[in-house]
């Protein structure tokens, strides 16, 4: 956990419910828009990699809470239309969540694997066909030795959620990476590193994050694309003390956070092998 998170609002009590409906509600009062904007973004990558991988591409989401990425990758759906089913009038039950799922167009050439730390979100996302398998595990405190039950993964993804993780969960991450690709050259099969994408606020320190792509032989780049706006803050404390610390960064607000926003930049980081 990064120290610049303690100035967030805290939202863990809406994510230890059996539906994602008290979640969706709050960040749609919020305007939460991140997903959204990374969902392109990510979905040019995945292409990519089609061009090379002739079988599904796994994808593992940390932080995936009830399977946004999914829902809007996987079954092609948007925030708007993923909160008119859950918000408008009473709470859907898991039957007609299933059905609504299921009269999406499935895009079956992507696997999700999912990390949070919420057991109800990952159950929900699980039951909904969101993702092959969920877990629950501490990124910056366990050997994620349970990461072995996960297939090869493609490509990683954050969405929102560095801060709550910071270098240490990268660390643990890259050296498993780097444990399977000794193994695999140890047992003659060809292996190739996964591509992490993720966005950030721009009020975290990327400093330590960067050097543990480094240490682990990884380009880490900021994309030069704009902002992504992420949400609105919730309170004037939460935005003047946002605002604080990015004026202490040297970074200016004006056009951006002074409109009352959350602004998130883009990064990339591939193997330099």
């Amino acid at each position: 956990m990064m120290k610049e998170l303690k100035i967030k609002k805290n939202f863990n009590a809406i994510y230890t419910e059996d539906s994602p409906r008290s979640y969706l509600k709050e960040m749609n009062r919020l305007e939460y828009g991140v997903s959204d904007a990374t969902k392109p973004l990510y979905n040019s990558i995945i292409e990519q990699l089609e061009e090379t991988i002739s079988r599904p591409i796994n994808i593992l989401d940390l932080g995936s809470s009830y399977g946004i990425n999914s829902s809007l990758m996987k079954y092609n759906l948007t925030m708007s239309e993923v909160n008119d089913f859950f918000l408008n009038g009473t709470e859907p039950t898991k039957k007609e969540t299933k059905q609504f799922y299921e009269k999406c167009t499935r895009n079956d050439n992507m696997n999700f694997y999912q990390i949070d730390i919420s057991d109800e979100a990952l159950k929900f996302s699980e039951e909904m066909d969101l993702c092959e398998r969920g877990m629950n595990v501490d990124l910056e405190a366990e050997k994620l030795n349970l990461l072995g039950s996960f297939p090869k993964i493609d490509l990683v993804i954050a969405t929102g959620c560095i801060g709550y993780i910071g270098y240490k969960a990268f660390l643990n991450l890259l050296k498993v990476i780097k444990n399977r690709r000794s193994n695999s050259i140890k047992s003659k099969k060809e292996y190739t590193a996964p591509i992490f994408a993720f966005s950030v606020l721009r009020m975290f320190d990327m400093d330590d994050i960067k050097d543990a792509f480094e240490t682990y032989g990884y380009s880490i780049v900021k994309s030069d694309i704009k902002l992504i706006r992420q949400r609105k803050f919730s309170d004037p404390k939460e935005k003047a003390q946002t605002i604080s610390i990015l004026h202490n960064m040297g970074i200016d607000t004006e056009k951006y956070e002074d409109d009352g926003n959350f602004y998130a930049d883009f990064y990339i980081a591939k193997s330099k092998n």
